[in-house]
Order: structure tokens, then sequence, then C-alpha cells
């Protein structure tokens, strides 16, 4: 008999539900998709905003009602950065819990890699050379080597683009200035994956997960997949990284292929990509749609309890 699973992802910028419907071990049909942006960590994430725990409880309710319509009972939700930092957490979870009826699994950074690694894993090959898993969040992104299909090192980073937007991106646009200045922050931070990947002597795959990578697959004119991985360019993603990093607000908000509700926090993302091209040296860069939301799904399938 089928059973239909849902999981909720409370991202620090994005929230995300993803209904599928599955037969024994496999997920035979994806049921429905809904993304709202909420900007739960918006201004950074120690601190939750009213105004965003409002927004936040509101996408919940449309999330509820989703379940409900498509008679999906058996559901999870996760929470990520914002809410493992914030010092007023609570103000959203308790709430939220009572809304749902559910409990809220909060997750450290080691274990959002896990599921990010598992999600992904589902529709890429990693069984070449060295690849490296890049989920750009709005309060954290994970990082994970990959040699022949196993994980073998990840780490979290407080580098999420609604962080590095408060942080770094005070000006429109940016300046030259300060984005020299955030790309030799992140070369600092981001050094020690560097020295682990310069272990293996060869250029690594770069595979990039969630919103920023998502901008970048849609500015090369591709249409964005929910069910398939795409390439794009070095001199294609560097190429986008200059026009778009260069351009004040009201100019990006004009530019094709990047949607309004990105407007704000992309250049912070791009530079990020940005840095990772300049450490890594990467062949190319592929798009991958699956992250975390798929890897808690592919462990609820595996539960005896689901079976």
């Amino acid at each position: 008999m089928n059973k239909r699973l849902g999981v909720i992802d409370l991202g620090s910028n994005t929230f995300h539900l993803l209904i599928v419907e599955v037969s024994g071990a496999q997920i035979v049909a994806e049921v429905a998709r809904k993304r709202n942006f909420v900007g739960l960590g918006d201004g950074g994430i120690d601190v939750l905003k009213h105004q965003s725990i409002e927004k936040g409880l509101a996408a919940l309710k449309e999330f509820k009602d989703l379940l409900t319509l498509h008679s999906c009972s058996e559901f999870r939700i996760i929470g990520t950065a914002a809410l493992r930092t914030a010092t007023n957490s609570l103000d959203f979870i308790e709430p939220a819990e009572e809304l749902m009826g559910r409990k809220i699994t909060i997750i450290d950074g080691l274990l959002e890699a896990d599921y990010i690694f598992k999600g992904i894993q589902l529709l890429t090959d990693m069984s070449e050379g060295i690849s490296i898993i890049m989920d750009i969040g709005g309060g954290s992104t994970e990082f994970i080597i990959v040699k022949q299909n196993q994980q073998i090192w990840s780490k979290s980073y407080k580098l999420g683009v609604g962080v590095l937007h408060s942080e770094w991106h005070k000006t429109e646009p940016i300046g030259d200035a300060t984005r020299q200045a955030l790309l030799s922050h992140l070369a600092d931070v981001l050094s020690e994956v560097k020295s682990i990947v310069n272990q293996y002597g060869v250029r690594p795959k770069l595979i990039g997960a969630s919103g920023s990578f998502e901008v970048l697959e849609s500015m090369t004119g591709l249409k964005v997949s929910t069910d398939s991985n795409q390439v794009v360019t070095i001199k294609d993603t560097l190429d986008i990284i200059e026009k778009v990093v260069n351009a004040d607000f009201e100019t990006r908000r004009g530019i094709e292929g990047l949607p309004h509700e990105r407007t704000k926090l992309i250049v912070v993302g791009l530079l990020l990509i940005e840095s990772a091209i300049q450490l890594f040296d990467p062949l190319f860069i592929e798009v991958c749609p699956y992250a975390l939301k798929e890897g808690v799904l592919a462990e609820m399938i595996e539960s005896p309890a689901i079976q």
C-alpha cells in the first residue's frame, strides 16, 4: 500500500515543504512542493525579529493546509541555523509546534551536512575523483568532501547569506573594497577545506545546492530543474557574478533570471561561489535540486516504521 510522507525544512531564509508518495522503499511520485521566502534570519541569526516569526508561522499554516489537502499525516519538521542559534528561538518554536501538532527537530550543522549529502547522493554520481558539495543557506553554509561516493569530511560554517549580508553588504552596490575584503575573509575561514582538497592533487567537481546556485542556474537561461542536475561552466558563472555584484539593488531587480525575492541576498551568495572557485579551481559547477529535505525523506523511507 502506498503512503505519503512529508518534510518541512525551516531554513534561515526559506521554508520548504515536500510531499511524496512512496511504495515500499521507493518514491513513486512527487505530490506537492512549496517554498516560502520567510527571512527568519533576516538581519542575522542571533535574534529573530517579531515580523520574521509572524511570517514563519503564516508559512507553516499554508504548509499545514497542504498536508491536510494531500492526506499526509506522516511528516517531519526540521529546523536549522537560525533556530539552533537565536536566543529567542522558542518564540517561534513553541507556537509553531502548537500549530502543527508536531515537534520540531533542531539539528546541528554536522547532521545538516549528513542530510544534504544523503539527498544529493540520490541524484548525483560522485564515483570519479573528488567532489565538493556546497549548500548555501540563509544562516549557514555546509561543505562536504566526497570521494568515490563516500563522504570523507564535512563542516558547517556560519556563512549563510543572511549572516553575510548583515555583516558585509552595507552599500549599493557592495563596492570593490568590500568585495575583496569579504573574499579575503572567506579564504581565511575556508582554508581548512582547501587544505583537505589539495591533499588529493586533482581538480574537484563543485556540486551546488540551494538558493544561490538555483539563481546561477536560472541566470544562464536554463530552466531550473526539480529532478535533475545541470552543469554551469566556470566562465558563465564568473560572467554572472560580475553582472550581479556590480549592480545596485534596483538594477538587480531588473536582471532577467534573478527572482525578486533573491535580490537582497544574492550578492553575498554569489561572492561565496566566487570564493569557492578561487579556492578550489573546480572543473565546473553541477547544480543539484536535491538537498536536506530529500535526505530526510530518504531516512524516513528507510525506517522500519514506514515500511
